[in-house]
């Protein structure tokens, strides 16, 4: 059972007051039924679902959603039904509050655009939307965003995959060294100092990681934290800092490259649809430069129509804008017309599609070799930290 509060006149008087109900529709059809006249209903939140709020949708959850969105279309349903339908069976609940705040907008009267707007939609897909209710092709628009977004997620998984492995082996890492040196080279140490003798060098520079830890470990976390704080808040107040940090991205060996490839290739599928389906150039530029998060990308992208506004050629202007590498220009000058163009964007997509692949798993293949040594390393110097003591016991007794 759902809260809501109800905006309404009556007897000439505007009243506020909160129903239940099990959904919305329901709600209207009984004050309705009342001969209550509805100024407007707005659901309200319990404190669990303010919790859940922060629950941001999976892309296999928005996926599934615009799935269901081009179903509902494609049988004729009215909007409001569709995206109420949607809602109901959406089981995130940050998702749900956005599909609710749509209806919510659409029942105002407001365009299908901003309603998928004021929901907090990511702004490539509200830009897909207008494009789909200006040229009355929603259907087809919808179904180009549920090819963005399957493309989005499998770049994602990509992403994951190279990022999560070094970060899990490196968290062993520190959890078994922390074990190793907190708990068990102590019994060591004092050990040996009965003996009246002294440890070896191996375990000496452990208990002195040890005591680094112990000693000063809390102020190195806290002085951590505070950095990550303080560049996170650089980072969405200063658009030059985005802008420094986004190209140091782009130039880590190796991961850079991923990096690169996995935005040119969100750009190229946005910009080669929406070209090849004939909109205006300007707007096919601003809503596939929506779809680059990478502020340095985004910002050297944004240049390519200011040179065609200039005269330049096409060609001349992606060029211009320092992105793209030999190969892609190539491809782009050789082309003479616009099915020559779009043949050439499509060549394009295909390989840094499959560059991204590629890099991706040459990466993958080094990280693994990568990782075991410096895993081996760990373990060489734990084991001559923690046996080396053992073996020289003996000499130590018998003296």
């Amino acid at each position: 059972m759902a809260t809501f509060w109800v905006k309404f006149k009556k007897q000439g008087k505007i009243y506020h007051q909160k129903f239940n109900a099990k959904s919305q529709k329901e709600l209207e059809i009984n004050l309705r039924n009342q001969k209550i006249f509805v100024l407007s209903i707005e659901p309200k939140e319990d404190w669990l679902e303010k919790i859940m709020i922060f629950q941001k949708p999976k892309i296999s959850e928005v996926l599934s959603a615009f799935y269901q969105f081009k179903m509902g279309l494609k049988a004729n349903l009215a909007l409001r039904e569709n995206l109420e339908s949607i809602q109901r069976h959406t089981k995130n609940k940050t998702l749900q509050k956005q599909f609710s705040k749509t209806c919510q907008a659409l029942y105002k009267g407001k365009e299908i655009s901003s309603c998928f707007k004021e929901a907090g939609f990511s702004d490539f897909i509200c830009a897909m939307i207008s494009v789909g209710q200006k040229s009355g092709r929603l259907i087809e628009v919808v179904e180009f965003i549920i090819m963005e977004l399957k493309n989005t997620q499998k770049n994602h998984k990509i992403l994951k995959k190279i990022l999560l492995y070094p970060l899990f082996v490196s968290l062993v890492m520190v959890a078994v060294f922390l074990g190793i040196t907190l708990f068990v080279l102590p019994q060591f140490e004092s050990l040996f100092l009965g003996f009246n003798t002294n440890l070896p060098l191996a375990s000496k520079s452990l208990l002195f990681m040890r005591s680094v830890v112990l000693d000063y470990g809390f102020f190195i976390l806290v002085a951590v934290v505070v950095f990550l704080v303080l560049c996170v808040n650089l980072y969405n107040k200063s658009l030059a800092f985005k802008i420094k940090f986004s190209f140091f991205l782009l130039q880590i060996p190796f991961l850079g490259k991923v990096f690169y490839f996995y935005q040119t290739s969100q750009f190229l599928l946005g910009f080669y649809w929406l070209y090849k389906n004939n909109l205006e150039l300007k707007e096919v530029l601003e809503i596939a430069i929506k779809s680059v998060t990478n502020v340095y990308l985004n910002q050297k992208l944004q240049g390519i129509y200011t040179g065609i506004a200039r005269g330049m050629l096409i060609a001349d202007s992606f060029e211009g804008s320092g992105v793209w590498d030999p190969l892609s220009l190539q491809l782009l000058h050789g082309a003479k017309d616009q099915e020559g163009f779009l043949e050439a964007l499509e060549v394009i997509l295909s390989l840094h599609q499959e560059e991204l692949q590629s890099k991706s798993e040459n990466l993958l293949s080094m990280m693994e070799p990568a990782m075991i040594l410096v895993l081996g390393v760990l373990v060489l110097w734990l084991a001559l930290g923690i046996f080396l003591p053992l073996w020289e016991l003996p000499m130590h007794i018998k003296q």
